[in-house]
């Protein structure tokens, strides 16, 4: 059942983006290359709307033939994410200032936690730092929609993973098809995305990527329906470079709020002159080490941090020597 849902999502998704993108084109959706640019044409943006339009779509038809039934902190959830993606698109088309973007995603981070997550009173403590932690998460997304393909494809890698692993450990159905949902919708956008890309998703569908992925790995913790472990090493790609390259920068005394082209994907793709290569690399990381370890947390009973070890220290040296390519 939950594999019919994807289903829905992809064919949504390919709909949904096939009508959007001639609308784009004649709405002058179009992100134009500047300096920073890794594209060299003017392309259609703000193709998240179509994606979340069809996740949208497809939760609505899983709750109501009684596929799925979610209750108000997922109903309140989706309401997040088509605010999110409402803002990600205006932003597309009119830049908001940074500290207003930065309030924005905290409050959705801080919605989304006080509905979602029922903290016993000696836990409180961690409200705040998983609010930050959710802001983070949408605020980096963004950074790390640099190249074609590489962010659509980071979720498709995700949310199929977990979806794969919560058939595994017994997840909820509404987990499932969540998760299902997620992958179909960004796999369709993903056809359109691919390189050369016909179509970015922009702020729209970057912003709403990073709340997506950030749902399902607080339903999976919440629930316990596997361990917390399982969800970082499969974001952990996109958390270290995010994180490592804010730390250089931040070290070298450049203004962290200053767009750039540093991050280690965006090196990697000049230094191979390839964005598809750039895709590959992320499909064999996930394929050959993440989802394995991902597998081994779920059978086995070694400490999480013997297994955030093995899938950390391979990708640190990795970004140790693309920090040298320019």
């Amino acid at each position: 059942m939950q594999l019919s849902f994807g289903l829905l999502a992809l064919a949504l998704s390919l709909i949904c983006t096939a009508i959007y993108l001639p609308l784009a084109r004649q709405l002058r959706f179009l992100d134009a290359p500047n300096h920073r640019s890794a594209h060299a044409v003017i392309t259609p943006s703000s193709g998240g709307l179509a994606v979340v339009i069809a996740i949208a779509m497809t939760l609505c038809v899983a709750q109501l033939s009684g596929g799925a039934l979610y209750g108000n902190a997922e109903r309140l959830m989706l309401l997040l994410l088509l605010g999110l993606c409402a803002l990600g698109a205006w932003d597309d088309r009119h830049p908001l200032p940074v500290y207003l973007r930065l309030l924005m995603f905290f409050l959705v981070a801080s919605a989304a936690m006080s509905a979602y997550l029922d903290l016993p009173f000696t836990s409180l403590w961690l409200l705040p730092a998983l609010m930050l932690g959710l802001a983070w998460l949408i605020n980096l997304y963004n950074f790390m929609d640099g190249i074609d393909g590489l962010a659509a494809l980071q979720v498709v890698m995700v949310a199929g993973a977990m979806l794969g692993l919560g058939f595994i450990t017994g997840a909820s159905n509404e987990f499932l098809i969540l998760c299902a949902t997620t992958a179909g919708a960004y796999g369709g956008f993903l056809v359109f995305n691919w390189p050369p890309a016909k179509l970015f998703m922009g702020d729209a569908g970057s912003l709403s990527a990073g709340l997506l992925l950030g749902w399902l790995g607080l339903w999976s913790w919440r629930d316990e329906f596997m361990p917390l472990v399982v969800w970082f090493l499969l974001m952990s790609p996109f958390l270290l470079d995010t994180g490592i390259t804010l730390l250089v920068r931040a070290y070298k005394g450049q203004r962290l709020t200053e767009a750039h082209s540093s991050h280690c994907y965006q090196r990697l793709a000049r230094h191979w002159g390839s964005h598809r290569r750039v895709d590959y690399a992320l499909v064999i990381l996930h394929g050959v080490w993440l989802i394995p370890l991902a597998l081994v947390g779920v059978f086995s009973t070694l400490p999480q941090w013997t297994l955030m070890l093995l899938g950390l220290f391979p990708q640190l040296l990795l970004i140790a020597k693309l920090r040298r390519f320019t």
